[in-house]
């Protein structure tokens, strides 16, 4: 980022042999930048494989409280294929020892087994991610007064497979539109108390904000008209922060620090535009947010950040049934009525 302020036509230099593709990356139109080729759809992919990884253990924690909720409440349907469900998505994941407290074994439903099947046949490459049917529930079980709809439990992990297939290692430059921001970002022991937690991982971005703003101030000063303009239209500052959060979210996330990692994700979102994908705020940080959320026991939150994804990633539909259906039963006493 430095380089590119102070020499400007190095930037024009290096993104003029696959335009579209950096415009689109730069966006996080990681679609677009795959479609245009070259290093930007090298990124593109890595970024697409985090971002399904993402989905897809917030889909399987979505499966384990929904299968949990409904347990403890005694109103398990025995005549659904709902605790199926839990357990399907909670083996695929390798949570086996939850996974065993479920039903196991083939599908009694055959549109169900016949779903299995494609996708292992997907996941092997004998068959295309786009062979998916997409839109409608696997399941549609009737019950009393509507319908209970059961989402594909392995979809979003399908994606996060075929994604790591298509990545390859970083093209030489990896630091255009990236999290660099040249600045170390430490982030404390973890605190035993959740809240705490969060509050020191804001704590610590705060110290390097008070960094790179001092860096962005002496940068834009000592550049060029086109070097400022690279720092100040393009965002790069904002951009390669945003993406340095959301990198450090998606990690402690994996290490259960859900209110470090809700801290990093609220610091990390463009309040110009808090519900628009764009140079700042990136398909990740939402699902990362929504993950988060649920973590936290936030299932309605967690919804809200899913629903700025619905539009463009359809294959987030099922997961966002899945928490719909969670909200609801959380709504409900033992007898099944509304408390809402």
């Amino acid at each position: 980022m430095a380089e590119i302020v102070k020499n400007p036509e190095t930037f024009t230099a290096y993104v003029q042999s696959s335009r579209a593709g950096w415009i689109a990356l730069h966006s996080n139109d990681w679609r677009g930048a795959v479609a245009a080729g070259g290093d930007p759809a090298i990124r593109a992919e890595a970024e697409l494989l985090r971002f399904h990884r993402v989905l897809a253990a917030l889909d399987t924690e979505a499966w384990q409280r929904l299968g949990a909720t409904w347990r403890a409440q005694g109103s398990l349907p025995a005549d659904s294929l709902l605790a199926w469900f839990v357990g399907a998505a909670l083996s695929d994941a390798g949570r086996d020892t939850e996974a065993a407290e479920w039903p196991t074994g083939a599908a009694a439903d055959a549109a169900v087994a016949e779903r299995k099947v494609l996708h292992d046949a997907i996941r092997n490459g004998t068959a295309r991610l786009t062979d998916l049917p997409a839109g409608e529930p696997l399941v549609r079980e009737v019950v009393v007064g509507g319908t209970r709809d059961l989402p594909d439990p392995w979809r979003l992990r399908t994606h996060a497979r075929v994604d790591a297939l298509n990545t390859v290692a970083l093209p030489l430059n990896p630091h255009l539109f990236s999290g660099d921001i040249g600045l170390p970002l430490t982030l404390p022991e973890r605190a035993t108390d959740g809240v705490a937690d969060g509050d020191a991982c804001r704590d610590a971005v705060r110290s390097v904000d008070l960094e790179l703003d001092a860096w962005r101030q002496t940068a834009s000063a000592a550049a060029n008209d086109d070097g400022r303009a690279l720092l100040d239209d393009l965002r790069l500052t904002q951009g390669a922060r945003a993406r340095l959060l959301v990198d450090r979210a998606a990690a402690v996330l994996d290490t259960g620090r859900a209110h470090c990692a809700l801290a990093l994700g609220q610091l990390a979102l463009d309040h110009e535009a808090p519900r628009a994908i764009g140079a700042i705020n990136s398909p990740t940080l939402f699902a990362v947010v929504a993950s988060a959320q649920l973590q936290v026991g936030r299932p309605r939150e967690a919804l809200d950040a899913l629903d700025v994804l619905a539009a463009d990633w359809p294959e987030t539909a099922g997961v966002d049934e899945t928490l719909n259906t969670l909200v609801v039963l959380q709504g409900m006493d033992r007898r099944g009525e509304s408390r809402e």
